[in-house]
């Protein structure tokens, strides 16, 4: 890596430090990528001829000197995908990929509309041409995409669409109305072509035809916040609805196979790392924000680059 001198200001503690690029090739660069990959304890990383101390002081200064990532040479389109997570009370981690690279990651206090806007500003800085964009419909992110993307493919994640349904209206529904709406919600996933496409909208309108009256149905009472009345099928109506507002993010990867028509890989890497992340408690939550900034760059395109 070069010796450029960067400044880092830590959004936790708030103290600015002037940092140099770490070297990959540094001695104890290897062990502390498979202590960040691996999650192992540190403890547990036997180094022969080097002590417990001796580590936990290098990793802790690449912990506090993470890397910067670098602009292409070239321009590139992509079809992104991007999700959000969050760490308890450590913060909320966004993360962006293309295919099967990570290409950007930032970690936040909260999964907003602002923070969105910042990461999608940086990915145009670097270089990336966003030709599509597939997310899990949060609503900070379908905003950040009609601000900095207008026109843009839009894809909703078709897994979220309909674990979330089949949340809201649970795997055995007490009315005709709700398991006619569960038919209809475990076909999302299996929709391959215009064919089933077609056929999944005419479905759900003649639903709409049948049970939209029903869905419209209030109860009348008195809870203990005042309210006078409410939906009798709430749960359905919000099945529904989510359905309804959907339809039209839909079903862009039938247009073009490049577009992902989830962000499963980006869940199956949360996953992932949560775990990791948990066994290493003892961090101070700057550094721990820090661990999870070397884990993606450990995980995506650049790693090799530097």
């Amino acid at each position: 890596m070069s010796n450029k001198l960067v400044r880092f200001k830590c959004k936790v503690c708030f103290k600015t430090f002037t940092l140099r690029k770490i070297n990959n090739k540094h001695r104890y660069f290897k062990f502390f990528r498979t202590w960040v990959s691996s999650g192992v304890p540190l403890n547990a990383l036997r180094v022969p001829g080097i002590s417990e101390r001796t580590l936990t002081r290098n990793f802790h200064r690449y912990l506090d000197t993470p890397t910067v990532l670098p602009k292409l040479v070239v321009p590139r389109e992509i079809n992104l995908k991007c999700d959000g997570k969050y760490f308890g009370r450590t913060g909320c981690t966004l993360v962006f990929k293309e295919n099967k690279n990570i290409i950007f990651w930032q970690f936040f206090d909260r999964e907003n509309y602002h923070n969105y806007i910042y990461c999608f500003s940086r990915l145009i800085e670097m270089g990336y041409i966003v030709k599509s964009i597939t997310s899990d419909k949060h609503g900070s992110v379908v905003g950040a995409v009609k601000t900095m993307f207008p026109g843009t493919p839009h894809q909703y994640c078709l897994v979220h669409i309909q674990r979330r349904c089949q949340t809201l209206l649970t795997q055995k529904p007490e009315t005709i109305s709700g398991l006619s709406l569960l038919e209809i919600v475990r076909f999302v996933n299996k929709i391959k072509t215009e064919s089933d496409k077609k056929i999944f909208i005419n479905w759900f309108h003649r639903y709409e035809d049948r049970f939209g009256n029903i869905l419209k149905q209030r109860t009348y009472g008195t809870k203990d916040n005042g309210q006078t009345w409410w939906y009798t099928h709430k749960n359905q109506r919000l099945a529904f609805n989510t359905l309804k507002s959907s339809l039209n993010n839909m079903f862009f990867y039938l247009e073009d196979n490049n577009i992902p028509k989830d962000t499963n890989g980006l869940e199956a890497e949360f996953t992932h790392l949560k775990t990791k992340l948990n066994m290493h408690r003892g961090l101070s939550k700057c550094r721990r924000e820090n661990y999870v900034y070397w884990y993606w760059f450990l995980k995506s395109i650049y790693v090799n680059r530097s």
